[in-house]
């Protein structure tokens, strides 16, 4: 049986919406709508009902900065079929709502053993709309699906349909001030109920608002437009009750003019509002959003580390720090940002008490780096996260004043700082010089720091040697402490652009396996050619960096030359033997995973997989097999694999011999082949020397950034002896 919900029979008709909003913030919902006097109300997960007016309506949609979404229901029922939902939406008045010249879209959310799928909920209910005007008038409405007049929801839970009116259209987080595809994942409408649980909004007693963290700076302009007292709505252009037949263009325009009337000076309220990030990406974001929200001049921030910066702050009013840090998708990142947490907390205790901070996360251990007892905290989900907002009272006896006395910057972390300093400025002309942007900055150079440290960009790229059993656990985890937290302020790079692996030998498949599922990939460029690198999923990165100066000579020796490339990894000596003119390449690799990767990088630097091809194999029995020659050949095969797809385990010690005669019999007789291996302890066959004419190349393939390793690969260049 339908039960219709909404009627038009009355002159003063009232309305029960049901109007959402993040979960977690529900009270602060209803409370805010209670301050623009909307009090017949009632909240359940995820929602507030509130039975009001057609005025009351319009002010829910303009003045609510929490609301997702404001709802009209029309119908609800009970079906026992897909032609049951067929016949309850068609029984429904739709001329009470909309006619058949306007434009719909359907949005179906939740399914059961009837409606398995939602787009075909969707379907089934948009031909009983249509058929029900094509019944009344002969027409039908069409279907628009970004903005369309009436927005139509179906909420399937169980057997029972509800119907609703979206009157908002749209997500009401979409204020209109910040661009569609912005950076920040935070939602408009879930940083102004935190700023709301944090107690700030107009006439609170605060005047002063940092972010320390800015990002896109939705908190800092959330917390202006409540103090200014601009409504949220004001800014949207498009919403869902224009089209709906029951809208009163004159009483909404009314209300908006009104709104426009109570915008506040800021100047008179004596109002501050700054924030800080580190990244010039961010602060882009950030200036634009306040620009287009109207803010300038009212907001400032700053591409600043929040403990460098000097925030203008008046210790005789009270304020409220606000942010949103990052989280750490990994276990290594909680490392990196285990010291941004503890200086954040540092930082507020030292320069804010009397304040309150508020701090959103997903995670509790780096929540717990903070020296102050949290008051309390709401859960709520974050870009798909599930996080808790933590407030912390910045006032004696919350402060933990012990923890706050230990500093951050440990002895050994500001000698681990220094030293990465020093690396960093010894090799700067270098790198700017040759427009390197991805380079070894450290690498042991300190026995009790045993990481390899690289640069990829303005991101930071850790490697952990596995220490020695003699080696105390935590004496080891404190030293890799010590190194997290020194690398930000070292090398001027983000705590959350720093990765952190545990690098050991790896055997067999292991060497392939995903170490996460982040797809965390970036270009980056070498001597004309560019390259995806991966740097969290895999255990390398995609790009050997101490391979540099070998793929430089492959690109100098390889124009017109046909190629070879021996477990090619991704390509990437493939890639400069293309931009250095050869005339085709080979790629040759036993993985999955690398030899699409090989193809992608090969497509990005737009050579044609018609000359330059990529074959899945083991390169072994490939050799075996073969009778194709080539002019120039690289091999650089692992040290040791056993792994499934092989048939045979490979040693390079043992192996080496056989290797290198397989690859000389795929050479043309005025051919090169380039055979490099990074087992330290590697010793060349002997008998090799005899057969063919061998120069050992390893010193002129050591760039200043391996230069102190010179084990870290062992390179030759092998050629066919003359024929007299």
């Amino acid at each position: 049986m339908s039960t219709i919900l909404q009627t038009t029979d009355s002159e003063n008709q009232v309305y029960a919406l049901e109007i959402t909003c993040p979960l977690g913030l529900e009270n602060v919902l209803e409370k805010e709508l209670h301050s623009e006097g909307l009090t017949n109300t009632r909240f359940g997960e995820g929602q507030v009902k509130l039975t009001t007016d057609l005025e009351g309506m319009y002010k829910a949609c303009l003045w609510s900065r929490v609301a997702t979404r404001v709802m009209l229901p029309i119908a609800n029922f009970k079906i026992d079929s897909a032609d049951d939902l067929y016949d309850a939406v068609k029984a429904i008045p739709w001329s009470d709502h909309m006619s058949a010249t306007n434009t719909i879209a359907i949005d179906c959310h939740g399914t059961n053993h009837h409606i398995r799928n939602t787009q075909f909920g969707a379907v089934r209910a948009k031909d009983a709309i249509a058929d029900y005007f094509v019944a009344l008038s002969g027409e039908r409405p069409s279907v628009e699906k970004n903005q369309p007049d009436v927005r139509i929801a179906l909420r399937i839970k169980r057997e029972v349909v509800t119907v609703s009116i979206d009157l908002s259209g749209e997500s009401m987080h979409r204020r209109g001030y910040r661009q569609q595809g912005s950076m920040a994942p935070l939602k408009e409408n879930l940083a102004a109920g935190l700023l709301l649980r944090a107690g700030w909004g107009k006439d609170c007693g605060l005047t002063q608002l940092i972010d320390p963290m800015c990002g896109s700076g939705t908190f800092l302009v959330e917390a202006a437009m409540m103090s200014l007292d601009i409504a949220p709505g004001l800014g949207r252009h498009y919403w869902g009750f224009k089209g709906w037949k029951q809208h009163d263009h004159r009483m909404w325009q009314q209300l908006m003019d009104f709104a426009k009337n109570r915008k506040r000076n800021a100047e008179e309220l004596g109002l501050r509002f700054q924030g800080t990030d580190r990244d010039q990406r961010a602060i882009a974001a950030s200036r634009e959003s306040i620009k287009r929200a109207g803010m300038v001049g009212i907001i400032d921030v700053s591409m600043t580390p929040f403990q460098e910066h000097e925030f203008d702050i008046n210790q005789e009013k009270p304020g409220l720090v606000i942010c949103n840090p990052p989280y750490g998708e990994r276990i290594g990142d909680e490392m990196a940002l285990i010291a941004l947490y503890r200086q954040l907390g540092e930082w507020v205790v030292s320069n804010v008490r009397g304040w309150q901070f508020m701090m959103l996360t997903s995670n509790d251990h780096l929540a717990r780096q903070i020296p102050v007892r949290p008051e309390k905290s709401t859960r709520v989900i974050n870009g798909g996260i599930e996080c808790r907002a933590y407030i912390f009272p910045l006032l004696q006896g919350s402060i933990k004043e012990d923890v706050v006395a230990q500093s951050v910057m440990t002895p050994g972390a500001q000698m681990f700082a220094n030293r990465l300093q020093k690396n960093a400025k010894k090799m700067k002309k270098w790198v700017e010089k040759n427009k390197i942007q991805c380079y070894r900055v450290y690498d042991a150079d300190m026995p009790e720091y045993a990481v390899a440290i690289d640069v990829y960009n303005d991101w930071a790229h850790v490697q952990e040697y596995q220490a020695p059993k003699s080696v105390d656990p935590e004496k080891a985890k404190q030293r890799l402490f010590e190194v997290m937290s020194a690398i930000p302020a070292a090398l001027n790079i983000s705590e959350s652009q720093v990765v952190l692996k545990q690098r050991q030998r790896q055997s067999g498949k292991e060497q392939y396996e995903k170490l996460d599922q982040s797809k965390h990939e970036m270009i980056v460029e070498e001597y004309g050619c560019d390259f995806i690198v991966n740097l969290k999923d895999y255990l390398d990165t995609g790009l050997f960096l101490d391979h540099r100066p070998v793929r430089k000579l492959i690109q100098d020796k390889a124009d017109s030359k046909r190629f070879l490339n021996l477990f090619c990894y991704t390509a990437t000596a493939s890639v400069h033997a293309g931009q250095g003119g050869a005339r085709s390449s080979l790629s040759v690799d036993m993985s999955n995973t690398y030899t699409e990767w090989a193809r992608r990088n090969i497509e990005l630097n737009e050579f044609s997989e018609l000359y330059h091809q990529v074959e899945r194999a083991d390169c072994i029995e490939w050799l075996k097999q073969s009778r194709d020659t080539f002019d120039l050949i690289f091999m650089d095969p692992p040290t040791f694999s056993n792994s499934k797809k092989m048939a045979d385990v490979l040693d390079i010690q043992r192996d080496h011999g056989e290797l290198v005669r397989l690859a000389m019999a795929r050479l043309e007789q005025e051919g090169e082949l380039i055979f490099s291996n990074n087992y330290r302890r590697f010793v060349l066959d002997a008998d090799l020397e005899e057969e063919f004419e061998v120069k050992n190349i390893t010193r002129e393939t050591l760039d200043p950034d391996f230069d102190r390793n010179g084990k870290i690969h062992q390179c030759y260049i092998i050629k066919h002896k003359s024929v007299a």
